[in-house]
């Protein structure tokens, strides 16, 4: 399944079937992916795993067809570009509580003129 059609579905208020990772193992994600997961979501709020870590779990998700999602730590324009640049197809960003907080998070996801992300030569979308 890709971005757009997890997207479409969660628009559409369809049914969608994933899981978390909070280990930092490939193998056991690799294994995950395989078994019949649209999307995988790599907590790194409430896991030990590193940003280098996520980094390889996103890679083994994507590439085995799933899309990778990731639960940042903070609401962190640091911690979301590097995600991103890591090539995850979205994130769920905690203490996101106020407008601001919201608009912090868009201008950190987006390239300009809607934000203010850098391009920088990664595995991003």
């Amino acid at each position: 399944m890709d971005k757009v059609s997890l997207k479409s579905k969660l628009r559409h208020k369809e049914l969608t079937l994933g899981s978390w990772v909070s280990l930092g193992n490939p193998g056991v994600v690799e294994i995950m992916a395989n078994a019949g997961f649209e999307w995988l979501t790599i907590d790194m709020e409430h896991s030990a795993i590193t940003i280098r870590e996520a980094e390889e779990l996103i890679r083994v998700i994507d590439l085995c067809g799933v899309v990778p999602l990731v639960r940042l730590s903070a609401n962190d324009p640091v911690q979301i570009k590097r995600v991103m640049d890591a090539g995850a197809h979205g994130m769920i960003v905690p203490m996101v509580n106020t407008k601001s907080d919201a608009e912090r998070v868009v201008e950190a996801v987006y390239y300009p003129p809607t934000g203010r992300r850098g391009v920088g030569l990664a595995r991003a979308l």
